[in-house]
């Protein structure tokens, strides 16, 4: 079975995408929410996570996502210790979750590909990338506020090198030819 990953920074519609290839029968597993969930229930993770960042990283014993994106995303050493003690627990949960997948290849959906050095864990790497402004509009209807979407997007790679070292790119502009650009790379993942 072929692994898929699937890329791109905030806002540029990697989940919308996945969607796309999950209605043509490809099992997809979110990174993010795997996260997410790990951190909120994993005692290893969380006991880490308070002693590198205190209590105040926990809230009625679930992650306080605005106290922690704030220590995270204004110093990379922190962004990179909360992935080495994350990150982990996600490859140990994906391994498990392929091992229980049965389709032509299945798609790792995450933002940090390129961040983390993972992308020659894959077979192919699929790029979203999409304009800033358009990325910044969608997560601001999302309640984010402009200054934590501006942390977050200088923390990512740049859209030149998701274009550069990904299979295949798709260019999320609000083009009405998202389901045939899905289309097409999935064809040629089943026939290579």
């Amino acid at each position: 079975m072929k692994k898929i990953a699937i890329t791109g920074g905030v806002g540029s519609g990697k989940t919308y995408i996945s969607n796309i290839f999950f209605k043509l029968g490809i099992p997809i597993f979110t990174s993010d929410e795997c996260a997410k969930k790990i951190i909120n229930s994993n005692i290893h993770v969380k006991n880490k996570l308070i002693n590198h960042f205190g209590k105040d990283c926990y809230i009625s014993n679930k992650l306080n996502k605005k106290y922690v994106s704030d220590l995270i995303f204004n110093d990379k050493s922190k962004l990179q210790l909360i992935n080495s003690i994350v990150h982990p627990f996600v490859k140990k949960d994906y391994e498990n979750w392929l091992d229980h997948q049965v389709a032509p290849y299945t798609i790792y959906e995450s933002a940090i590909i390129f961040e983390n050095n993972t992308e020659n864990n894959f077979d192919k790497v699929i790029g979203i990338v999409s304009d800033v402004k358009l990325r910044h509009s969608r997560l601001l209807s999302r309640g984010m506020n402009s200054s934590s979407i501006k942390n977050i997007m200088s923390n990512q790679v740049t859209d030149v090198l998701i274009v550069n070292f990904s299979d295949f790119i798709i260019y999320n502009n609000l083009n009405a030819d998202l389901i045939n650009d899905v289309n097409k790379i999935h064809l040629e993942i089943l026939n290579h």
